[in-house]
């Protein structure tokens, strides 16, 4: 235990200072490793992250500091089930089940600072009747959020999960036969991009869940593509993380309309004034309609970066 914390510190120390979000830091993977090597460092980097941030979240709230570690568990996620699969090391699904866990925890407070701070004021009538009434009581859900994430990230819980992490980080227990990183890279980005070519098959269907796996599948490649990008030229991952990433923003879009629904399905059950409900309900709903009536386009435009993106040669094949 008292090693672990030990190495959080160190790993906390290699981001930036004390209370200030933290976003990813390029990957500390090298050609020289071995594949678990590789693994460890990719979970190091991860912990990182995760510890940077939760020390920002512990001095006050921060948006941004929420968000990266958000962004954290999800790296983390990917990196434990990509390689987990790799290895056939089915004990690691555990591990990143309970970092899922303690990421749903966080998605609500994330959920309702997008949709106060971003959504709601890119609305066209935001200064509308009932608009206030619905901004008031978006606040007040998202102080309670807030008080979630405060819980999670002060939870014993939290703290063994990461004293788990940085001790497997740590260890040495063998993980997979000797075989060459650049393989189990090729291999496992290979297995990602199948991954997203599925997705996008299916997503031709045009309904909002296939389009949001298609998204979900890009994150793990572009993920993973982040992890092995120190074992390519910098060039070629950079021009195509680009390509992910610009594909990523048009399929946000439509993710954008799935958090207007359902942070206002939460709000409307909550009691508030009755001089306020009239006002409130027409502002919730001409908010819905608003962002519905940009779904159709949203999903067009998106299936055509799509279709481009699908023609793209992956940079680890050539």
């Amino acid at each position: 235990m008292d090693d672990n914390r030990a190495t959080i510190h160190f790993l906390t120390s290699r981001t930036l200072g004390p209370a200030q979000p933290a976003k990813a830091a390029p990957s500390h993977v090298f050609p020289a490793m071995r594949p678990e090597e590789a693994f460890r460092a990719t979970l190091s980097d991860c912990l990182a992250q995760i510890a940077a941030n939760a020390g920002t979240l512990r001095a006050g709230r921060s948006v941004e500091g929420l968000h990266q570690l958000r962004v954290a568990f999800r790296r983390l996620e990917v990196a434990l089930g990509a390689f987990g699969r790799e290895f056939g090391q089915d004990w690691l699904e555990e591990l990143r089940s309970r970092a899922k866990i303690l990421s749903h925890r966080l998605a609500h407070a994330r959920e309702l600072d997008v949709f106060v701070e971003e959504l709601l004021e890119a609305a066209p009538d935001k200064d509308g009747a009932g608009f206030a009434a619905l901004r008031a009581r978006a606040q007040a859900a998202r102080d309670t959020a807030w008080q979630g994430v405060q819980a999670c990230i002060r939870a014993p819980e939290f703290e063994r999960f990461t004293d788990d992490v940085a001790g497997l980080a740590q260890s040495r227990v063998p993980l997979t036969r000797p075989r060459r990183l650049a393989k189990t890279a090729s291999r496992m980005l290979d297995r990602q991009i199948r991954r997203v070519k599925r997705r996008g098959s299916t997503a031709q269907s045009k309904e909002e869940g296939d389009l949001h796996r298609l998204r979900i599948a890009l994150k793990k490649l572009r993920y993973t593509a982040e992890f092995f990008a120190p074992l390519y030229p910098k060039s070629d991952v950079k021009r195509y993380l680009r390509k992910v990433k610009d594909l990523q923003n048009h399929l946000g879009q439509l993710n954008d309309v799935a958090n207007v629904r359902s942070v206002i399905a939460g709000l409307l059950p909550l009691k508030g004034r009755k001089e306020d409900e009239a006002g409130l309900r027409f502002a919730a709903g001409a908010l819905v309609g608003w962002y519905g009536a940009q779904t159709p386009g949203a999903i067009c435009q998106a299936l055509k970066r799509y279709a481009k993106f699908r023609e793209v040669t992956p940079y680890w094949v050539r």
